[in-house]
């Protein structure tokens, strides 16, 4: 399996010539943009020079739709995919009607998870860079309102009165029709997300140091019962203590 490449990564090889790309990420769910509800975004990139920088961030800035800058493009990019495969965890506990506190319990560690994996897999990642819009803000929301938690929700009130474990084939089948059904020909992320992850991780003998986002892909495409998303919890004993000197 080979390492994960980001967007971002690959238009800058395919333009050539020291092209650089960023990225804008944050808690932007589209129909609130349109209707002009306040909210923030992150601009990542280093364009070389502080001036263009400050530029291209007030071309997205705005009265409702505010704009801060930083320079780490792998992070900010990498949580707009894994914040996708935490939410489908939310829907479950949403589905199972596991409460709030087990949803606060799921987002915590999902964030954990998500922060290791940057750091584990891309150079350059900053911690700072998940407690922007990019990264708990957006992680908030998707495991909130997003799609890929409605989804998996009613993914969890389906199996409830299916057989304990289903096989991968149905599995696969019973998220096509949700998707079918559910987001008039929008696209699931957090379940192509989920396997890409999962198979990157299990090449590497890592699943173990995640628990959390493991657990998600057992439920979707192993057939594991959804309860057992608890598990993933549960058994993920870090903690973490991030100075407010070092964000």
């Amino acid at each position: 399996t080979k390492l994960p490449v980001l967007i971002s990564k690959s238009i800058e090889n395919v333009m050539g010539n020291q092209f650089r790309c960023g990225v804008l990420m944050g808690a932007n769910v589209a129909d609130e943009v349109a209707r002009q509800r306040t909210c923030e975004s992150t601009l990542a990139c280093d364009f070389g020079s502080d001036s263009v920088n400050e530029r291209i961030r007030q071309i997205f800035d705005e009265e409702h739709f505010r704009v801060s800058r930083i320079t780490d493009v792998a992070g900010a990019e990498a949580c707009g995919a894994l914040k996708n495969i935490i939410a489908l965890g939310a829907g479950f506990v949403d589905g199972l009607n596991l409460g709030g506190n087990t949803k606060a319990a799921l987002l915590r560690i999902g964030l954990l998870e998500m922060t290791k994996f940057c750091t584990m897999f891309f150079e350059g990642v900053e911690k700072g860079t998940f407690m922007e819009s990019c990264g708990v803000a957006d992680l908030i929301t998707t495991c909130y309102g997003g799609r890929n938690r409605k989804c998996s929700k009613e993914f969890a009130k389906r199996r409830g009165v299916e057989p304990a474990y289903l096989d991968s084939e149905s599995c696969t089948k019973l998220w096509s029709a949700i998707e079918s059904e559910m987001l008039n020909g929008q696209k699931l992320q957090g379940t192509l997300a989920s396997q890409e992850v999962y198979n990157l991780l299990k090449a590497r003998n890592l699943l173990y140091e995640f628990p959390l986002m493991t657990a998600i892909y057992e439920i979707s495409f192993e057939g594991k019962p959804v309860n057992t998303i608890v598990d993933g919890i549960r058994t993920h004993t870090e903690s973490t203590a991030i100075p407010l000197s070092k964000l």
